[in-house]
């Protein structure tokens, strides 16, 4: 038997995953030239990264598990073979189980090599006889574009059913390694270990749900690799914040870091517009000055040091606040009704004259994406705002079926930013952020955050950084990024506070103070 990798680079697996992230087919057709540059093989490779599953199994399973592994006919079948070797050569418990002879000469060649360890391969649908506490999943990579069929799919579903531990190998069986979206259905692991590159589709939407904690192995050709392919998005890391929001120096005042003014609050939502413009405060704005409905102004000038107006559009005082703002915001608690589709008349006819006044940072949100939609056909784009939609606003915008949006949530952020220009933040899990300076995703946030009023303090955020973003000497972009950044962690840690492990119940006032840590990662 050859002598398998067991230290080394080839072993080597990180939690951190690093900032660019890549298309399946960037991978596809460039690692064997990087590998090339690296000085090494295809076959190495592959047990580079069959040791490196290797070792993350190690680490999370023990010697006394009954581990079943699943190969398939390609190269990620090839890893699993690796794998089932090591674990047998460490005296580990385990049975292998194949779809189908390998198709590779590399994965022919790994079947081999189990098969020289005195292992043996059984077929497919037999693995539940083993009664496995791990399940090592290298059925199929990021090759596959059409729903799992015959016993591959049964397979998956049997081991979703069961509720088994599972590794996945580069990619959870059944995800499509770009949009992230199962193909008709994948397997639920609890890790994956990617390798090469970062897969973006790994990192947003439904494959949050698919993947388990990700882990990456770069197999020692990440420097040859970057230099033959640009990225395809990036992955916001943590320490970006201390790089973008530096301390103020002690002489600052308030009116260097902006005057927010937000339009919203219609009767019975109220509380949104507060829930921003107390967002807004606590993300560091120097003021903010809230217009709502006449009637609404003692609900939401409960928060004392926002400044409250009820006003109509028509009414002269608007000029003169939108003359004072720096940044403007609308849509948190705008409403469906008469008065708020009267701001969204004044708003549209003030682009549509292009009025100067209105030409400054604009953050759009709720219902004033849903007037949007209506008006889409009467607007070209403009690059002066902020989008925040959620799927369901999205959808809207874009004329199409919220499973749409969800279906491929990379392309629907770039349509939107293309159709509508400025920056789009596509809210949920993994939040994207397109502008011009391409799609970044931000891994921050937890499911209890998926609760009333976190898109209204969202918005008060990005507006507070924007008004903030030139005495930071920040790009716009980059203050969005901070924003949807700092929201994720503050949403994180306000639910491990209240609980370890909260994934409801959390209220969006709750991240108030949460905001205040995040939005000064530098100071002491």
């Amino acid at each position: 038997m050859e002598q398998l990798f067991s230290h080394g680079i080839s072993d080597s697996i990180s939690d951190s995953i690093p900032q660019q992230l890549y298309r399946p087919e960037q991978v596809r057709h460039m690692e064997a030239e990087a590998a090339a540059r690296a000085g090494v093989d295809m076959w190495t490779l592959m047990q580079r990264a069959g040791a490196a599953g290797w070792t993350c199994l190690e680490q999370h399973a023990s010697a006394e598990d009954q581990i079943a592994v699943l190969c398939g006919p390609g190269n990620n079948g090839g890893d699993g073979y690796i794998v089932a070797a090591l674990a047998k050569e460490a005296g580990w418990q385990v049975r292998l189980f194949a779809s189908a002879e390998p198709k590779t000469t590399d994965a022919q060649r790994a079947l081999q090599q189990w098969l020289d360890a005195d292992g043996e391969v059984e077929p497919l649908l037999d693995w539940p006889e083993s009664e496995p506490d791990w399940i090592v999943d290298a059925l199929l990579g990021t090759g596959i574009d059409s729903d799992l069929r015959g016993d591959i799919r049964e397979c998956v579903e049997g081991v979703n059913e069961a509720k088994l531990s599972v590794l996945a190998l580069d990619i959870p069986t059944g995800l499509h390694g770009d949009t992230g979206c199962a193909l008709g259905d994948a397997i639920i692991a609890d890790h994956t270990v990617t390798f090469v590159a970062v897969k973006r589709g790994l990192c947003t939407g439904a494959a949050t749900a698919y993947r388990g904690k990700l882990w990456f192995a770069d197999l020692g050709i990440q420097r040859e690799f970057r230099l033959l392919t640009e990225p395809a998005a990036w992955h916001l890391q943590q320490d970006q914040l201390g790089q973008w929001l530096s301390p103020r120096p002690a002489h600052s005042h308030k009116g260097q870091h902006g005057h927010v003014l937000i339009v919203g609050g219609s009767q019975g939502m109220a509380g949104a517009v507060r829930l921003a413009g107390t967002a807004a405060l606590r993300a560091g704005a120097g003021k903010v000055t809230v217009i709502c409905e006449p009637g609404q102004e003692f609900l939401v000038g409960q928060q004392a040091e926002l400044m409250v107006l009820g006003l109509e559009p028509e009414d002269p005082r608007v000029a003169e606040l939108i003359e004072q703002a720096t940044v403007f915001a609308m849509g948190p608690g705008l409403g469906r009704q008469d008065w708020g589709q009267r701001w969204w008349n004044w708003y549209l006819q003030g682009l549509e004259r292009s009025d100067p006044q209105l030409e400054l940072p604009t953050v759009l949100d709720a219902d004033a994406l849903n007037w949007l939609a209506e008006s889409a056909l009467e607007l070209s784009s403009r690059n002066h705002w902020v989008l925040t939609p959620h799927p369901g606003e999205a959808s809207r915008l874009l004329d199409c079926d919220g499973s749409d949006i969800e279906a491929n949530r990379w392309l629907a952020a770039q349509t939107l930013q293309e159709q509508f220009g400025g920056v789009v933040v596509l809210k949920g899990a993994g939040s994207l952020i397109c502008g011009s300076e391409g799609t970044a995703v931000s891994p921050f946030g937890c499911a209890a955050m998926a609760s009333a009023g976190m898109g209204d303090v969202l918005t008060g955020m990005i507006s507070a950084l924007m008004g903030q973003a030139g005495a930071l000497n920040i790009t716009t972009e980059d203050s969005v990024r901070a924003a949807v950044m700092a929201h994720g962690l503050a949403g994180e840690a306000a639910a491990q506070a209240l609980r370890p492990g909260t994934s409801r119940g959390l209220l969006a006032s709750d991240l108030f103070p949460w905001i205040v840590h995040w939005i000064n990662p530098n100071d002491s």
